[in-house]
């Protein structure tokens, strides 16, 4: 496997930090006390974006990874200690059922379920075949009064997640929630690592965005205030190689290499940028995969500065799930892409 052991771990670390939209600022912490070395400069801006500098010349390339993920919040807390909750981003009712959840308060950690009725007990056998709204939910956290969960420190809009595992099979498929997009903020955590040491003819900006998964609000604050001449929105890409994919858009497989996502549901990708990034690919010996798909990323908005903007993304399995899957080829190359691109984009 490409990745090393200590690049495995640092994948891990970042994926099983917690950082809901809205809420990102344990992974925010985690990033900074990781990278803050090798910065010329680092900050945070009034959203809470998370940028770092390195370089200088007259132009300016930034890229960007959001550093949120979907989740939920407490929204209530009902008399017999049980929460209620609203989803954050787009999460699928499918995924939460019956799952281990933490409740991340100002206390630390406090772990519970979603529970499920059994079959034991379900009378109407219609009622296993429908998918529960997250408003009918309630995380049972072993509590018996208001009062009780109150004690552990549990309040009103404390962030939740669906328990996460890191996990590889077979040697190089990695598992976890939260993959999109920690295999992003990876990417550039890596590049910024390695383009640090190297003489720049440009001025590079990282950032760590926040609240993509609620409508790219990081990414338009970035749009407004950077206007940078280049811009890279790093991101996952969802594979069609599992089964029951659509056939209508072109094949993107794990292990073929990252993905240069030239059309999707809010963007299409300036055709002199694609090109470039293309041309530095080849040039390098780099493997990808050019894809058109639905839903957005940070390009989105990035785009509206002016910019010439791409986004690339590491092509993934089951996204917005608690199973979501890349493979460890594709982050390798993912990683060179991105240092490729900094070094070569003229």
């Amino acid at each position: 496997m490409p990745m090393k052991p200590e690049e495995l771990d640092l994948l891990r670390r970042l994926t099983l930090t917690p950082g809901v939209s809205g809420f990102e600022s344990p992974i925010a912490t985690e990033i900074r006390s990781i990278v803050e070395y090798c910065a010329d400069n680092m900050r945070m801006d009034n959203i809470g974006n998370l940028i770092a500098e390195i370089g200088d010349g007259e132009k300016h390339l930034v890229m960007a990874a959001h550093m949120d993920e979907i989740g939920m919040a407490v929204s209530n807390i009902e008399k017999d200690g049980t929460l209620r909750i609203r989803t954050v981003g787009g999460v699928d009712n499918r995924t939460l059922i019956a799952r281990e959840v933490m409740i991340y308060t100002e206390k630390g950690p406090v772990p519970g379920v979603i529970g499920i009725k059994a079959p034991h007990l379900t009378l109407d056998p219609e009622e296993a075949k429908k998918v529960q709204k997250y408003e009918t939910m309630r995380i049972d956290i072993g509590t018996r009064s208001r009062e009780e969960t109150e004690k552990l420190g549990i309040k009103i809009l404390d962030p939740i997640t669906v328990k996460k595992d890191f996990d590889v099979m077979n040697g190089k498929y990695i598992i976890s929630r939260a993959l999109d997009n920690r295999v992003g903020t990876y990417g550039i955590l890596r590049a910024l690592q390695i383009l640090s040491k190297k003489k720049l003819d440009k001025r590079i900006s990282f950032v760590w965005t926040v609240q993509e998964e609620i409508g790219l609000r990081g990414a338009f604050v970035v749009s407004n205030t950077m206007k940078p001449d280049w811009a890279i929105a790093v991101d996952t890409y969802t594979t069609t190689d599992a089964p029951d994919m659509p056939t209508h858009l072109v094949p993107i497989v794990l292990g073929k290499g990252p993905v240069l996502r030239i059309l999707d549901g809010r963007f299409i990708a300036a055709e002199h940028i694609r090109k470039k990034i293309e041309e530095i690919a080849k040039k390098s010996r780099i493997p990808y995969q050019k894809g058109l798909t639905g839903g957005t990323t940070d390009a989105s908005a990035i785009q509206e500065s002016g910019s010439a903007v791409i986004p690339i993304g590491v092509p993934m399995r089951y996204t917005h799930s608690p199973v979501e899957v890349v493979h460890a080829d594709d982050i390798d190359n993912f990683v060179k892409l991105l240092v490729a691109v900094s070094e070569r984009l003229k």
